[in-house]
């Protein structure tokens, strides 16, 4: 009986000290595995604050991927899409168009038929993805010449009533100069489409050309 008592006290130590031993592991695995901030094992997600105008590593542009909410378009994409926005359109004969694409930015050159089918084509390419256009096309048709008929101060006039009366922009963030009868827009816009919303008004008040100098705050969205 005293053996047997024996035994299991030294069983009972033994076991003891095992879960002394052991314990300093537990503890270390679960802030190991428990708490990511503590783990040395832990790979952070590659796609946190995520920003798609960033090339990567490798210097190639970021493409549509998972949880990315922004496609970026390539600048052969966009010059691809103003292509084929041309010829679909009807108010617009593309084949006198020559389309470039640098850094989402599209320049339009070539000829028209009117001032009517320049003003859709530079429409057109702010529809395709382009974030600026420099729309540098000429009319075959030189009878409307409305900023002729015009003084600057007269024609920023129109232009500025032109952007409040559009239901599509907000004109509070814009300012308009203008000078030979060349329109430059200046400020902060809620989206993209409101650029192009704005530089058609510009045109449709009679400038002969706009310069757009509006970027999309995203304080204003």
């Amino acid at each position: 009986m005293k053996l047997l008592t024996y035994f299991q006290r030294l069983f009972m130590a033994f076991a003891f000290l095992m879960s002394v031993g052991a314990a300093p592991g537990v503890a270390q695995s679960q802030v190991v595995y428990d708490d990511y901030d503590m783990n040395p094992y832990y790979e952070y997600d590659p796609y946190y604050n995520y920003d798609p105008y960033y090339d990567d590593y490798y210097g190639y542009d970021y493409d549509y991927g998972y949880n990315y909410d922004d496609y970026v378009l390539t600048d052969s994409e966009i010059r691809q899409r103003i292509k084929l926005n041309l010829a679909m359109s009807p108010f617009v004969d593309g084949e006198d168009v020559r389309i470039s694409v640098d850094h989402g930015v599209a320049t339009l050159s070539g000829t028209v038929e009117d001032r009517s089918a320049m003003i859709d084509a530079g429409e057109l390419a702010y529809d395709a993805g382009a974030w600026k256009v420099r729309n540098k096309l000429s009319q075959r048709e030189r009878g409307e010449r409305p900023w002729a008929d015009m003084r600057d101060r007269e024609l920023r006039k129109e232009i500025e009533d032109e952007l409040w009366s559009s239901p599509f922009v907000n004109s509070d963030q814009i300012s308009v100069t203008v000078n030979n009868g060349i329109a430059t827009l200046y400020g902060g816009v809620e989206n993209k489409g409101e650029i192009a919303d704005a530089v058609e008004n510009a045109y449709e008040a009679g400038a002969k050309r706009v310069k757009s100098r509006l970027w999309v705050d995203p304080d204003l969205s």
